[in-house]
């Protein structure tokens, strides 16, 4: 299980750091955009919500990476200490961060189809259309993102579930063998 553990934040923590660089080179090409795009080109409303989104990125990004340092060390600690425990209540986190990841391609999915429609209908009008573009930039990164986590979450989600790793065998639902 420590093995998995391992691989799982280390996975995290790769991805606090590829989201804060993505964040920085959307911020770079907002930049560049804005200023080169001038106002006439409607460029620079893209910009400017281009370069919002990205500081969160980075900040969220940075975040990531620097929090999952600390939450290794006690998790690893507390299934040392307290293997129950931990499997219970990291098998229950896990539950909730899988189906969060559900739920978050669904709305990158939906922002990517009303977003794309939205920026052909209002593409005569710079600022929504700028503020629509940036998000389906967005919806398209964080999809392709959170596909993947969501592949390394359901590795650790099915080890801490495996009996063999020392975890309780938890089900998905009664019906399964």
């Amino acid at each position: 299980m420590k093995e998995t553990l391992l691989a799982y934040f280390e996975g995290e923590k790769g991805a606090g750091l590829l989201l804060a660089f993505i964040g920085l080179a959307k911020l770079a090409v907002a930049a560049a955009t804005g200023l080169r795009g001038g106002a006439v080109s409607g460029a620079r409303p893209f910009a400017f919500a281009l370069g919002a989104i990205a500081v969160l990125e980075i900040a969220g990004g940075a975040g990531l990476y620097l929090k999952t340092g600390p939450q290794v060390a006690a998790l690893l600690e507390r299934l040392e200490r307290e293997p129950a425990s931990f499997y219970a209540s990291e098998a229950a986190r896990m539950a909730k961060v899988q189906k969060n990841f559900v739920t978050l391609e669904i709305v990158w999915c939906a922002i990517l189809t009303i977003g794309g429609v939205a920026a052909v209908v209002l593409k005569a009008r710079p600022v929504p259309a700028g503020i629509v573009a940036s998000l389906v930039i967005t919806a398209a990164l964080f999809l392709a993102f959170d596909l993947i986590a969501e592949r390394r979450g359901a590795t650790y989600y099915a080890a801490l579930r495996e009996p063999s790793s020392g975890g309780p065998v938890i089900k998905r639902n009664p019906y399964d063998p």
